[in-house]
């Protein structure tokens, strides 16, 4: 199967004799402007002759290109680019995985959308899908300072459990709070109709979370991912996947006041 790049560049070839075809009858036509108005008479007749080749050559190259882009980029974002976009990753350093049919860049998680023949990028549709010019947009975003705020996700977090922990938690001044689904927290953060929150953007969330043990709700309470005592099959898993690949998961979390 044809790859992308080779079919860009094929395509950028045509379209670069097109290119040339028409300014070479730009040219021309810029020379008879000058004649005419310097009224150097002797040169119209020869300009004229000029342009009429200059044209017929520009018009058979516009024309040649109507069927020269051929390439079904969209069966091919389908099967195939994946692939090809994680090598061209390796080739300009930079770490592409796929992981449960999903590609990650961290803190980046891209989704192939075949039907717009674009790439998700967290939740921008990207359209340039050439890899060489989309490896370095992602490695320019991954340079970009973190516009993710621990704290706020943190405090969303708490709100949402409060409300699950029941009133009699939310009502001791001290001590931990029970152990609660994450999967069940994520339900109720996506309730809304159109909430656009994947639970991999949420896990990826709770991985940069995770980072940081000493951040605090504004009452003071910390958290603590809850996990390694709980029975494996009693709730579901959280899975997030970081900058190597390597799996982490996260199955529920506590807050604890006062500590």
């Amino acid at each position: 199967m044809q790859e992308t790049e080779s079919a860009l560049a094929a395509f950028a070839a045509r379209v670069a004799d097109a290119q040339r075809a028409s300014d070479a009858l730009s040219r021309s036509l810029k020379k008879l402007r000058q004649a005419t108005e310097a009224g150097h008479v002797a040169d119209l007749e020869k300009g004229l002759l000029a342009i009429a080749e200059r044209g017929q050559e520009a018009e058979a190259a516009a024309r040649s290109l109507a069927g020269a882009w051929e390439f079904d980029a969209k069966a091919h974002l389908g099967a195939g680019y994946a692939e090809e976009l994680r090598l061209e990753a390796e080739a300009q350093g930079l770490n592409i995985f796929e992981r449960d049919g999903r590609l990650y860049a961290f803190p980046l998680i891209l989704r192939i959308e075949s039907r717009d023949a674009a790439i998700r990028v967290g939740k921008k549709l990207e359209r340039r899908i050439r890899p060489k010019h989309l490896v370095k947009l992602l490695a320019a975003i991954q340079k970009r300072p973190q516009r993710f705020r621990e704290d706020r996700f943190l405090a969303l977090l708490y709100e949402v459990y409060r409300q699950m922990a029941g009133e009699s938690w939310r009502k001791l001044e001290s001590g931990p709070g029970p152990a609660i689904s994450l999967t069940q927290i994520h339900d109720l953060m996506t309730l809304l109709p159109g909430a656009d929150y994947p639970i991999e953007e949420f896990g990826r969330d709770l991985l940069l979370l995770d980072r940081q043990p000493d951040l605090r709700t504004r009452d003071g309470s910390g958290f603590d991912f809850a996990g390694s005592t709980l029975s494996k099959g009693a709730m579901k898993r959280v899975t997030v996947y970081d900058e190597q690949g390597k799996e982490r998961t996260y199955i529920a979390i506590r807050f604890l006041k006062g500590q």
